[in-house]
């Protein structure tokens, strides 16, 4: 009877999905949130080098969520988004995403669509994040 008493304060605990009490969580999914709507995220619009400062706040996001869940129990989901999203970040910003300018002969069609794929990874992973953590409107 303790242990299961003990399971269902756990879990009334995390019911936002991130991990932690939803009052220490507040912050982080209104971050998750706030990232989500911005006009790089969700509504797909702007190109690798207009959405770099936006895939670099994901980025920081994602390593402060990634060190703050450490030890602590995690929904299976947010487990294996939070990696990928990490991943995808990674690969935009070693790409140098930021300085492909659209207009510049010098930048390649190849350069261009793997930075294209590296942003369209990121906000996917983004989404499956916000939905996986149950992030509340």
């Amino acid at each position: 009877m303790i242990k299961r008493t003990l399971l269902v304060i756990s879990l009334l605990l995390l019911p936002t999905g991130c991990g932690e009490v939803p009052a220490a969580c507040d912050r982080q999914c209104g971050e998750i949130r706030a990232l989500f709507t911005a006009p790089c995220g969700s509504q797909h619009s702007g190109t690798p080098a207009e959405c770099a400062r936006w895939v670099a706040e994901v980025g920081t996001m994602t390593r402060r969520l990634d060190e703050s869940l450490q030890g602590k129990p995690v929904q299976d989901d947010v487990s294996e988004v939070l990696p990928r999203l990490m991943t995808a970040v990674g690969d935009f910003e070693n790409l140098r995403c930021g300085a492909i300018d659209v207009d510049n002969l010098s930048s390649t069609d190849s350069l261009q669509a793997k930075c294209n794929e590296a942003l369209i990874a990121t906000r996917g992973d983004l989404g499956s994040l916000y939905f996986s953590a149950e992030v509340p409107d």
